[in-house]
């Protein structure tokens, strides 16, 4: 008899350690959304379907739509264009942020002189020379500096100014501008140079 009672004992013993086992491991985290996987589909859209979008090409020009070279006016604040110079010793310089090829808003004012001058200089052509800092997308540093290039060709179409003009020029990080081992000396580096050049024309 007391074999049988220590026997029902121990069996809902058992039975409540299972309980509180199962209770436990289904409450221990709240609910909530997946973290993404680093470097993974965060921020990837999908069609209706639920499969991403097809991969693009970065070595080919996007096809120009008429969106993307409706003319923009400059702004009212646009340097002026007579004080927009470029040459090989003094040329102007837009800087890119780490491992990014769009054009940085801070930039706009500049772009907007530089368009403003080749409206006036319809033969005046310009040599993009895109550089990197060397250490962004490791082997292919060509790469991002000619797809920096190829951005700032396609801001200069949206206002007006022919993408036949522009010149890219890509150098990965073969010419840094700083000590590529500090932060700073690496900003430096991640740069488009203009530089102008007479072109065709009367």
């Amino acid at each position: 008899m007391d074999t049988d009672r220590k026997r029902e004992s121990i069996l809902r013993i058992v039975v409540l350690v299972a309980l509180g086992t199962a209770i436990g491991c289904s409450c221990s985290r709240p609910p909530g959304p997946i973290e993404p996987r680093p470097g993974g589909d965060a921020g990837v859209a999908a069609d209706d379907a639920g499969a991403p979008p097809p991969p693009v090409d970065a070595g080919t020009e996007p096809e120009a739509t008429a969106e993307e070279d409706a003319v923009a006016p400059p702004p009212e604040d646009a340097a002026p264009a007579e004080l927009v110079q470029g040459t090989d010793e003094n040329p102007v310089r837009i800087f890119f942020e780490e491992d990014k090829s769009e054009v940085p808003p801070i930039a706009g004012s500049l772009l907007d002189a530089v368009a403003e001058r080749l409206r006036l200089r319809p033969t005046e052509v310009v040599r993009l020379v895109a550089h990197s800092d060397g250490l962004e997308r490791l082997g292919r540093a060509m790469e991002i500096s000619g797809e920096r290039a190829q951005a700032i060709v396609n801001y200069m179409a949206q206002r007006g100014v022919e993408r036949e003009r522009f010149i890219i020029d890509a150098r990965g990080a073969f010419e840094p501008e700083g000590d590529l081992t500090t932060e700073e000396g690496r900003a430096e580096s991640r740069r488009v140079d203009f530089v102008f050049q007479r072109g065709f024309g009367p």
